[in-house]
């Protein structure tokens, strides 16, 4: 039913809009934390137990439920969402906040009581904060502050993995954006690799856009799966519905059979038409899926349109400018470049906001743009195609793939909120599908890598005289004491921007007397430029001076480290520059080259990721080789093997011609491009 707006009285409970609230009842089936137990031994059926933390409204839920699964419980900490999920799902939605380590406990303790759990899935959100944070924008003193106020509560992926490792389900599923996987956040997905490992899992994460399930969005999400060795098959990734975007459906295969809106949160659009039907397979699947009337759609209600937005929506759809574009008199947000929100540039203006893009005019024939929460703040981002509105609640549900059946509690702000949030149902039911195979059968596969044995043939190598010697520049103590973090910085990039290009018979004996002469930035800087630059040009290396030179300065100057990962130098990209960082434990980041994508390709048989130039695959495939590597050796010896064997042209045996050795991974029948290539 729909009541006005209440007055708020819940900490977590978002901002209402002025609009109708929507209160919905319980599941009939529905249970407390404590009677879970009891719950779970009255269901009828043999439907595998899968639970969903951090459920939302139960987008993920749903998608299980569709692929078999029986969800016994949901866990979040809003309200209206937990509201949502118990109306929609039998058994346990229980609102608690996963981050306390009591309240995690209370979980876990009724979880075990349930039996067999086959799958555990959620999407934790990453917290902006981890032990990474100093190589971001935030300073030691923000870092310290929010150690200070949450040292008794844990990270929110912590929270899900402790449920994993307690309660050991047959395979988990974690859903979150792809940066956790890369550097700047890729430590946290290194962690969830090495504690799932340590528990028996084997790893699969893959970057999956919805649009590949039939969603008709972008939306690409990152899914770390685990499935437990001896308990069930390695996954096997769903193959995509649609190949390519161009054929995956689009905004209006899933809302053109809506009527239209003027936009207001109290419009009674069913005074001037009735709804005549779905008019395309999707919309007929969005009908079909939970039961609704006929002639009902829940929730296709929007924001009321201000004159002067109206105005600017028509104005960009007659002209095809985008916001930026349009006069300053036409905006009502000041637009600004990235160098001016930085500080970089300063310009005056009397507008009071600043925003790129900040109205954008969805396309109809594509899939569309990632709909995210912040349509619970404002829906400019997604303004109609053709009306001069921004979407309604029920049109982001439509495009996030929950049925017309599908309502949502609370506000129109919290329901935008949860549509926005949530896993899209298709996508859960194509990954569920999967999961569901590999839990109800536990043959073991014998094409499946394990990495593990790889980090340690790479560390059995680096750890001999052949191998750790090849990179001296990398050490971090000198007879037994640290080496100061200005100093490794020097030798690191000394070594890699110089000594690490050479042929391996010559780096040694070139390595000491280059050290020797610069064995720090002051000594290089203070050494006569034209004796500096006649040894560069010896070596035919002019161009590494210019960039030595920028190294020396910034480390003079004291550049701090959280800006040295972020910045480029000229020559020099923030890539290569973490590199280095990471090669002598300066930063947790462990950014992947090229070079080394194309040795981690080559080792997984993954042909596509050798010769990928997306960085995204190749960090998130060089995270599950790595696993945790906290002191970072794993990571050291692979970026030595990548530049002495596997450049553009394989050396799996070596450089014959200079007596050469070959290379460890190959030795060691690790390397399946190597396997393959001698069959």
């Amino acid at each position: 039913m729909e009541t006005r707006t209440s007055a708020q009285t819940d900490p977590h409970r978002l901002k209402a809009l002025k609009g109708p609230e929507q209160k919905l009842e319980a599941h009939p089936k529905a249970c407390g934390l404590d009677d879970l137990p009891a719950y779970v031994r009255q269901l009828e059926g043999k439907s595998p137990l899968a639970v969903d933390l951090f459920c939302g409204a139960g987008g993920l839920s749903l998608g299980l439920h569709r692929a078999g699964f029986e969800v016994i419980l949901g866990a979040d900490i809003r309200p209206d969402s937990i509201a949502t999920h118990g109306h929609h799902f039998g058994g346990c939605s229980h609102r608690g906040d996963l981050s306390d380590p009591e309240e995690l406990q209370k979980i876990i303790l009724q979880l075990n009581r349930c039996g067999d759990i086959a799958l555990v899935a959620g999407g934790p959100p990453c917290q902006p904060f981890s032990r990474n944070i100093r190589w971001r924008k935030h300073d030691e003193d923000v870092a310290g502050q929010h150690w200070e106020l949450n040292s008794s509560r844990r990270e929110l992926w912590e929270s899900f993995m402790t449920v994993v490792e307690d309660v050991r389900p047959r395979a988990f599923l974690m859903e979150n954006v792809p940066d956790i996987a890369l550097t700047g956040d890729q430590e946290i997905f290194r962690n969830v690799v090495s504690r799932a490992e340590a528990a028996d899992y084997r790893l699969h994460a893959q970057i999956v856009y919805a649009w590949q399930y039939g969603v008709p969005q972008l939306r690409p999400r990152l899914f770390i799966a685990g499935t437990r060795i001896g308990y069930s098959s390695p996954l096997q990734w769903p193959e995509p519905e649609y190949p390519d975007q161009e054929n995956a459906p689009c905004l209006m295969d899933a809302i053109s059979d809506l009527p239209p809106l003027e936009g207001d949160w109290w419009e009674d659009w069913q005074a001037r038409e009735a709804y005549k039907g779905p008019a395309t397979t999707y919309q007929q699947l969005m009908r079909d899926w939970l039961p609704v009337n006929s002639v009902e759609l829940p929730d296709h209600i929007t924001r009321k349109v201000r004159g002067d937005d109206r105005n600017t929506f028509q104005l960009m759809r007659s002209t095809g400018k985008k916001y930026h574009e349009l006069e300053d008199e036409q905006r009502r947000y000041q637009v600004t470049s990235r160098a001016q929100r930085e500080g970089r540039i300063q310009k005056e203006s009397g507008k009071e906001h600043s925003f790129g893009n900040k109205y954008n005019i969805l396309r109809p024939d594509e899939p569309c743009i990632t709909i995210t929460a912040h349509m619970s703040k404002d829906g400019y981002w997604y303004i109609h195609p053709s009306q001069d509105r921004t979407l309604s609640i029920r049109e982001a549900a439509r495009v996030q793939s929950f049925p017309d059946g599908f309502r949502f509690h609370g506000t129109p702000s919290n329901r935008f909120h949860q549509v926005g949030e949530a896993v899209a149902p298709l996508v859960g039911y194509a990954l569920g599908t999967a999961l569901f195979s590999a839990v109800e059968e536990t043959q073991a596969c014998s094409d499946w890598h394990q990495p593990e044995e790889t980090r340690t043939a790479l560390l059995n190598w680096y750890s001999t005289e052949v191998g750790g010697s090849q990179l001296p520049w990398v050490n971090q103590k000198e007879n037994g004491e640290e080496i100061p973090e200005t100093l490794r910085a020097w030798r690191v990039f000394l070594g890699e921007l110089i000594v690490a290009s050479m042929k391996p018979s010559q780096q040694q004996q070139f390595w000491k007397p280059l050290f020797s002469r610069w064995p720090d930035h002051e000594a290089f800087l203070e050494d006569p430029e034209p004796s500096r630059r006649r040894t560069f040009r010896s070596l035919q290396l002019e161009k590494i001076e210019g960039l030595l030179h920028q190294v020396a300065i910034e480390l003079r100057e004291q550049l701090p480290w959280s800006e040295w990962v972020r910045r480029d130098l000229e020559g020099l990209g923030r890539d290569r520059i973490r590199q280095c960082l990471a090669m002598v434990g300066i930063t947790a980041d462990r950014s992947c080259s090229v070079g080394l994508g194309r040795m981690v390709g080559r080792v997984m048989g993954d042909e596509q990721l050798a010769v990928s130039g997306s960085r995204q695959l190749r960090e998130l495939h060089l995270g599950l080789m790595l696993g945790g590597d906290h002191d970072g050796r794993v990571y050291r010896a692979a970026v030595a093997v990548a530049e002495r064997w596997c450049g553009p042209n394989p050396l799996c045996d070596g450089d014959q011609g200079l007596r050469d050795q070959s290379c460890p991974l190959c030795t060691s029948s690790i390397c399946t491009f190597s396997r393959s290539a001698a069959r």
